[in-house]
């Protein structure tokens, strides 16, 4: 046997993007990808929200290390479509998410 025999690995399987907590699966069509539940309207509710916000991107950061053939494809540009910028009873979220993911982005620029 040669030591230079390729051993074959399995592909790896995708995980849908409807296993993070934000998505919303569907019955026909694409699923909703930002589905969150409203939040009250009192500050610790807000800030509460961003940091569940900050837990979806670290999620979301995950799911794509998990999914490296899905990087590049639009999934984060799926998400902002889905958000509802103008909902107050949900801007926490976002807020967190893009906050996160800004700092994802500069760590990795810093790290270049």
């Amino acid at each position: 046997m040669s030591k230079n025999k390729r051993t074959r690995r399995e592909p790896a399987k995708a995980h849908p993007l409807t296993a993070l907590p934000f998505v919303a699966p569907s019955e026909q069509g694409r699923a909703h990808y930002w589905n969150v539940p409203p939040t009250g309207e009192n500050f610790r509710d807000h800030i509460e929200a961003e940091s569940i916000g900050r837990q979806y991107a670290t999620q979301y950061a995950q799911w794509l290390r998990a999914n490296p053939d899905l990087v590049g494809m639009g999934t984060l540009g799926g998400i902002a479509a889905d958000i509802d910028f103008k909902d107050p009873t949900r801007t926490g979220y976002w807020l967190g998410f893009f906050s996160c993911i800004e700092g994802f982005l500069f760590e990795a620029s810093a790290n270049d």
